[in-house]
């Protein structure tokens, strides 16, 4: 199994008083006893720090992007021109407000790559024809 980790993934891991916060963790201890390829990008850890850093202090924000970058278990991937196009396509395609072009972004890498799933609670995956990690839960 392949699998992308969305922002929504990595901050109700880190926050405590996240709403997903338990589920996070459940779904994230599956995860290592299954042992997926795991993948994210360049933008979803901008993403993912910032918001962590606007809850929870830039400090523990940092901690979690250099806890990123020294992971040997989830490959981050740089976005390229190509991606980008690709993903501008796809933002103009869906032409919804409440969808990102950070979203769109991770759609085409998901595509790129044939990934299975998202780690994610944000629903624009399955939306846009994604199976979200843990929905049989």
């Amino acid at each position: 199994m392949k699998l992308f980790i969305n922002t929504s993934a990595f901050v109700a891991l880190e926050d405590r008083d996240d709403q997903h916060h338990e589920r996070a963790l459940r779904l994230f201890r599956r995860i290592r006893e299954e042992r997926p390829i795991l993948v994210t990008s360049n933008l979803i850890l901008a993403e993912a720090v910032s918001l962590i850093g606007r809850r929870l202090y830039p400090v523990k924000a940092a901690d979690f992007g250099q806890r990123l970058h020294a992971s040997r278990v989830i490959r981050l991937l740089y976005l390229t021109q190509e991606i980008e196009a690709l993903a501008l396509k796809t933002y103009r395609k869906f032409n919804r407000p409440e969808l990102s072009f950070v979203d769109c972004t991770s759609f085409e890498i998901m595509k790129l790559l044939a990934l299975d799933a998202a780690f994610a609670f944000d629903e624009h995956f399955a939306h846009t024809g994604f199976t979200l990690y843990g929905a049989d839960e």
